[in-house]
């Protein structure tokens, strides 16, 4: 008897939770379709069109606008710049935590919260207020070429030499890795000291247990890192922007692909090829990350899976 009354509730109470979840996801399921699927969908069709913002007109144009990124020489400039500044700050954005991580792990590091504090605080600082302060950073008279040149280094003209322009974006962006060293800690610490004693009595050197043991374990983390800064990199904006008040800086040197779509979309008012930019930059970003899950196979593990 008691069995049946279960089974007779079991679905009234399964839909009575069903409605109450869906009643509180509703807030977040109405902004979803509002802010983001209902811009993007809109967005896409006015790919397809010459609409302009101030004449609140526009024509259907195809796939012209689709187009422009292999006939219009500025987005195939900016392209290259976006291209250029991945491939050097990505790697420098992912070795770098990496080795604080591991300094920072360390069990004969004293006052480890102060550290801690100390790399994680720049987070938190807008990247408006980033833009300003590195501005007199790297300044030609700033303390990093001060520095450089009191041990005998010539100091770049960070923002003015058209070959310094990314090798000083890639450093800004050093600024905002307390995130990354964070997630890397947590990953360093759940690796289980029982590997390491092992390796130990096994006579495995350090070098050894790094490559064998910590790297295989916390390659997961590695890989959500490496997948985060390259859609950062792809999308990289407001430094470009501040430092340059909107313009591409020396040589166009610092035209990144965001900071043109952005010229394109609010200061020339085309919002049918600043749409179909920006599907572009979207289509790069899923065929480069489809890229990186495909490769994760060969070398991510996950604790109690083996290979991914």
């Amino acid at each position: 008897m008691r069995a049946t009354i279960r089974q007779t509730k079991t679905p009234r109470l399964d839909s009575l939770e069903r409605r109450w979840g869906l009643l509180f996801l509703s807030p977040w399921l109405l902004g979803l379709l509002l802010f983001y699927i209902g811009p993007m969908i809109y967005s896409f069709v006015l790919s397809f069109t010459s609409y302009n913002l101030v004449d609140n007109a526009g024509s259907f144009v195809g796939l012209k606008n689709w187009l422009s990124v292999f006939n219009d020489p500025i987005v195939q400039k900016s392209l290259l710049v976006t291209g250029r500044y991945v491939l050097f700050a990505v790697p420098l954005l992912i070795f770098s935590p990496l080795v604080l991580a591991l300094f920072l792990n360390s069990r004969n590091l004293i006052a480890k919260g102060f550290f801690l504090t100390l790399f994680f605080l720049p987070q938190l600082i807008p990247g408006v207020v980033t833009g300003l302060i590195w501005q007199g950073t790297l300044n030609i008279n700033g303390p990093i070429n001060k520095f450089l040149e009191s041990i005998g280094l010539p100091g770049p003209s960070w923002f003015s030499d058209p070959p310094a322009v990314i090798p000083a974006m890639a450093i800004i962006g050093l600024w905002s890795i307390g995130g990354s060293i964070l997630q890397l800690i947590a990953a360093l610490k759940n690796v289980p000291n029982e590997l390491y004693e092992a390796a130990t009595i096994d006579g495995a050197t350090t070098f050894t247990t790094f490559f064998k043991i910590t790297l295989p374990l916390i390659s997961s983390v590695l890989f959500y890192a490496l997948i985060t800064q390259f859609i950062a990199a792809f999308q990289y904006f407001t430094i470009a922007f501040v430092l340059y008040r909107g313009q591409g800086g020396p040589d166009d040197a610092g035209l990144f692909y965001m900071l043109m779509l952005f010229k394109e979309a609010f200061v020339y008012f085309n919002m049918g090829k600043a749409s179909a930019l920006a599907w572009i930059m979207f289509v790069i970003c899923t065929v480069v990350t489809q890229a990186l899950l495909a490769s994760a196979r060969r070398w991510v593990y996950y604790s109690g899976e083996g290979r991914k």
